[in-house]
């Protein structure tokens, strides 16, 4: 349970760190950093679920060599504003276009999810294909909890669902942010469908998926579990013309962090045409 990182996770990179730039959304104050100067080239990196922008902290600066690179803490995270209200993947994906928006952002950029970031991508790309030029999800957080241990062993899904509930509840108010980690979980749970390629269409979209044992005694956080759950991101993936699934066994669920030239690699795949 300890390591159970799959959803979430509860360290938080950078505590102490001086703020970077902010910026009013709607009633939001928003932390936020922007580095690089392409005019033709534009990154936007949300960070997966209790982190803030320092998540991406191994890869960040390197990439915004050639590309103008965006990253910021979502409501409720990082030195962003409380939270004043219940928000939604969708919700959250709506406050990074207005966000790009206010930096006079409108050309197609390629939007970096990691986790339930990639969640958020994918409704980004949803709402709004014209300013989405692909999509680069670092083990991206799915509906698919139930369905994996399910395939396993199917009499003790109600029971590992009901302890990864309570476990990330009660972790959570824990923290020195609860407010946007909570709500994200409440999200998270409600298992909504999320968008697939009939609702993104024809754009870039890679895959980065974990294959690793998370060391603890649940059925999700076995071997087995991860490695179905890397065959049904592949088959998710690989319904996009455009599609691209890489797998890796050499890092667990922070492939950014442990793998971070992986991620530069694939990254820069996506500036061809």
């Amino acid at each position: 349970m300890r390591r159970y990182i799959f959803i979430i996770s509860f360290v938080v990179f950078g505590c102490t760190r001086e703020p970077y730039q902010f910026t009013n959304i709607d009633s939001y104050s928003l932390e936020y950093q922007i580095l690089g100067n392409s005019k033709t080239c534009f990154a936007l990196f949300e960070a997966g679920m209790s982190f803030d922008l320092d998540t991406f902290d191994p890869i960040f600066e390197q990439l915004s060599h050639g590309c103008t690179t965006i990253r910021y803490s979502r409501v409720g995270q990082g030195k962003s504003s409380y939270l004043s209200t219940e928000l939604s993947a969708k919700n959250y994906a709506k406050i990074a276009k207005q966000l790009l928006d206010h930096l006079h952002i409108d050309q197609p950029v390629i939007f970096v999810g990691h986790s339930y970031g990639g969640m958020i991508a994918r409704y980004f790309a949803e709402l709004y294909p014209v300013q989405t030029k692909a999509l680069l999800l670092i083990d991206p957080g799915t509906n698919w909890e139930s369905k994996i241990i399910a395939k396993i062993d199917p009499s003790v899904v109600e029971k590992e669902i009901t302890l990864l509930k309570n476990f990330g509840y009660s972790f959570a108010k824990k923290r020195p942010r609860p407010d946007g980690t909570l709500n994200e979980l409440r999200d998270f749970w409600l298992k909504y469908p999320l968008p697939d390629f009939t609702d993104i269409g024809d754009v870039k979209v890679t895959v980065l998926a974990s294959i690793q044992d998370m060391g603890d005694d649940l059925v999700i956080g076995s071997l087995q579990a991860m490695q179905i759950r890397a065959n049904m991101l592949e088959a998710w993936v690989n319904e996009f013309p455009r599609g691209r699934f890489v797998s890796t066994t050499k890092s667990g669920h922070f492939i950014h962090v442990e793998e971070p030239e992986l991620v530069i690699t694939e990254f820069r795949k996506l500036l061809t045409p």
